[in-house]
């Protein structure tokens, strides 16, 4: 990775409209190239993929630093989309799941540069980085224990599963807050572009539903994914709870307006639409998250032309978090800041509440496993190793909820990444609930200092989504939420602190 030169005075602001497109342009281009040549190369073989997958983020991260946060969310956004290509022609799960990993490969190439680049003198020379960079090692050390301990105690790929889902949030700040250290980011035009992208995804999906996914086999990745689950019995073990018979993807892809029962007799059911990222809870936090940060930018049309889609969706926690960035970005003002951060905060606190108090009479699947945890860390503060508990793990297949709805808990931890990570990763789990802490407090205190509203977004979006975790995986877990949020927090953080350089460089010459 380059370290030449010295620290611009000037900052994305005043850049010509032009270079701001064309720079914006090269990354998106570059981010889209880089993410269909590593699916394909996975396609291939899947030890070429990886190696190939390598390269191209080596090549990347040393020749355009600057437009790696774009690869990543690009390859967050839209891998799966590319990855349905060549759902036909794959021969088994193993080589399907190792398609969809080429993102994770992404980022922990580019986590891995980033960490090397930190030894930079360059670096050292930014004072207000020190001490994230050690806060981010001590988190990297206790996720990678908690990661063998998962590997000793359960099995080696539900850890790697867990391993992959907490490592990716301290890897996207670690490369972001980085490479806007040291080099000039302009995400303006690239997040306007993919948001933009990511809505017109979502119309047309919601217009023309499996006719529009089969152009390109989106139709047999959903199958795909349905045939594991039935091969694993979920839908079998759901007719003997619930009574409900599984017939076709219809039922699969159907839902009541906002994913609640209390429109099932008012409006007729929807199309549950998953974005090319094919996950319908991640693609809502995306959407959630570009139109946030867009609206403290000033853009108020993509986030409004977002909303009826998040509303399909039925994400509650991801519409809740853009209705309070909406509520938030008309009410505050620079003398009302104070009283905007703490309405932020008293919001998400009533919104957990509330959801906790409800779910509890009403036997909740998140409030019991919420539960679990909570008990289960009680019982064993150390902690059981990644990958044991969770709605992504094996351990949790057998899980009975008619049981957990008797006991007032579930077996094990699922539903809830507080609950989850609680279980897993136990007194370690204060390091991550911590470091979260820590940049909420770090945002607060740049938006008083400095009064850029991206820093608005960013303890909006911290707080919001910590809420949400207590009672939804994805809210930590999925690499489109809380991953996406601290890039774009990284982003921010690293960019006031090359600019305070350049400002000190600028009066020590």
């Amino acid at each position: 990775m380059s370290i030449t030169g010295t620290y611009p005075h000037a900052g994305p602001s005043a850049r010509a409209p032009d270079a701001s497109s064309a720079e914006a342009l090269l990354h998106v281009s570059m981010a889209l190239i880089v993410v269909a040549l590593g699916v394909s190369a996975f396609a291939v073989w899947t030890p070429f993929g990886i190696v190939a997958t390598f390269i191209l983020t080596l090549i990347v991260s040393n020749a355009v630093p600057a437009g790696i946060p774009v690869v990543i969310i690009c390859a967050f956004l839209y891998q799966n989309m590319m990855v349905a290509w060549y759902t036909p022609y794959i021969p088994d799960n193993d080589t399907f799941d190792a398609l969809r990993g080429t993102n994770f490969i992404i980022l922990m190439t580019a986590f891995c540069i980033f960490l090397a680049a930190s030894f930079q003198h360059r670096v050292r020379a930014l004072p207000e980085l020190r001490a994230w960079l050690l806060l981010s090692n001590v988190l990297c050390g206790t996720i990678c224990f908690y990661f063998a301990l998962g590997v000793v105690h359960g099995g080696p790929k539900d850890a790697v599963v867990y391993f992959r889902n907490t490592i990716t949030p301290l890897a996207c700040f670690h490369i972001a807050v980085l490479a806007a250290s040291l080099y000039p980011i302009d995400l303006r035009k690239s997040m306007l572009w993919l948001g933009t992208g990511a809505v017109i995804y979502g119309y047309v999906e919601l217009t023309f539903t499996m006719n529009f996914l089969g152009l390109f086999h989106g139709d047999l990745y959903i199958e795909r994914n349905i045939a594991r689950q039935i091969e694993t019995g979920v839908w079998e073990k759901a007719l003997k709870e619930t009574g409900f018979v599984f017939r076709g993807l219809e039922d699969v892809m159907t839902t009541t307006f906002f994913n609640t029962p209390f429109f099932n007799d008012i409006l007729p059911s929807v199309f549950r639409i998953g974005g090319p990222n094919f996950h319908s809870i991640s693609y809502a936090y995306a959407l959630s998250i570009i139109s946030a940060w867009l609206l403290f930018r000033g853009r108020w049309l993509l986030p409004i032309a977002a909303l009826p889609l998040l509303l399909v969706i039925g994400s509650k926690g991801a519409t809740f978090m853009l209705l309070v960035a909406l509520c938030v970005r008309l009410f505050h003002s620079p003398s009302r800041t104070g009283l905007t951060l703490s309405g932020v905060v008293a919001l998400a606190l009533v919104w957990t509440t509330a959801a906790i108090a409800y779910g509890a009479t009403h036997g909740d699947y998140h409030v019991l496993g919420l539960a679990a945890g909570i008990r289960d860390f009680m019982a064993n503060p150390l902690g059981q190793g990644l990958g044991l508990g969770g709605n992504l793990s094996s351990t949790s297949i057998n899980l009975s909820w008619s049981t957990a709805q008797a006991e007032g808990a579930a077996s094990i931890p699922v539903e809830s990444a507080v609950g989850v990570m609680l279980y897993q990763m136990g007194i370690g789990s204060l390091v991550f609930f911590g470091f979260l802490a820590a940049l909420a407090v770090a945002t607060r205190r740049q938006l008083i200092e400095t009064g850029d509203l991206n820093f608005l977004f960013g303890f909006v979006g911290i707080v919001t989504i910590s809420a949400n975790a207590v009672l939804q995986e994805e809210a930590f877990y999925s690499p489109l939420a809380l991953s996406f949020c601290l890039l774009l927090v990284g982003v921010s953080l690293g960019t006031r602190w090359r600019e305070m350089a350049a400002a000190r460089a600028g009066l020590q010459g």
